[in-house]
């Protein structure tokens, strides 16, 4: 039966037909596919637990961004880590940053990288002279504040098709078609995030909004992320999921003025605008 309702589903929306339902109940099952697929298994614990996220790969993500921000916000109020928090800073960095980074910034690998930097925390555990790229390895992953997005609408828009066609309710042959539903799936990930809030291991929440980029004035969804409240609350804000939709084309300009508790929206005519 699960099948025959994700087929009727698929269908309607080859058909041109854009309704909300639809997806969410399409990535309320996903999520549970074995083998499945991080992103869409992302969405779909947003479309059945929206309020608050208590797991998965965004919130991991907030929570490495956060000792990394930390440990920095620190280090600018002139308290310098010990090797325990270089350690620590180190670690939540190196699942930041991607493999093609460190290849394209330091010309090595992840591997090579990550040992260079253990073996430095080692040497400077045991006061021994650390080499230069030692020392390279120390400041960038140690004592430098690390973010990227957990993940973007093409990767979502690949894996959610995988799924669909392997369990039988796209067939391969629409494939070309169904990318006409592409636009909607980031619409509906972009509304489905925005307003959530993210549980962090510290016990603060991070709010989850939607935002325009500053270069391409594409629409994101932004993490306002707290490294310190004392003595007042200090937030940080960064991405965590991108797409590539225009915020002009794509979205009512009310829904990225406010500063504060983000406002409710849906996915109406193409775009997301306020609920009403």
């Amino acid at each position: 039966m699960l099948l025959k309702d994700h087929k009727l589903r698929v269908d309607r929306l080859l058909r041109g037909e854009r309704r909300v339902t639809d997806l969410h109940n399409l990535f309320s099952d996903l999520r549970m596919c074995r083998p499945g697929h991080a992103s869409v298994k992302e969405i779909g614990h947003f479309a059945a637990h929206r309020e608050e996220r208590d797991e998965g790969i965004s919130l991991k993500r907030a929570d490495d961004i956060q000792t990394s921000a930390k440990l920095w916000h620190r280090q600018q109020n002139g308290v310098m880590p010990d090797n325990g928090h270089l350690a620590k800073a180190g670690a939540a960095n190196f699942r930041i940053i991607p493999d093609h980074v460190i290849r394209e910034k330091f010309g090595f690998s992840r591997q090579t990288a990550e040992q260079t930097f253990k073996k430095a925390i080692r040497k400077h555990q045991k006061g021994k002279q650390i080499k230069i790229r030692e020392v390279q390895m120390l400041q960038e992953f140690g004592l430098s504040m690390m973010w990227q997005f957990s993940f973007d609408d093409k990767t979502l828009w690949s894996d959610f098709v995988d799924l669909i066609i392997r369990e039988g309710s796209l067939t391969e042959e629409n494939r070309q078609a169904f990318n006409s539903v592409s636009s909607f799936v980031s619409l509906y990930a972009l509304n489905i995030m925005h307003g959530a809030r993210l549980k962090l291991a510290d016990g603060n929440r991070a709010w989850l909004r939607l935002a325009q980029a500053e270069e391409g004035g594409f629409l994101r969804i932004k993490a306002e992320i707290p490294v310190s409240d004392n003595p007042k609350l200090i937030t940080i804000s960064v991405p965590m999921f991108e797409t590539g939709l225009n915020a002009e084309d794509y979205c009512d300009p009310k829904l990225l003025t406010r500063l504060d508790e983000p406002i409710p929206a849906e996915v109406e005519g193409g775009k997301l605008i306020p609920l009403s």
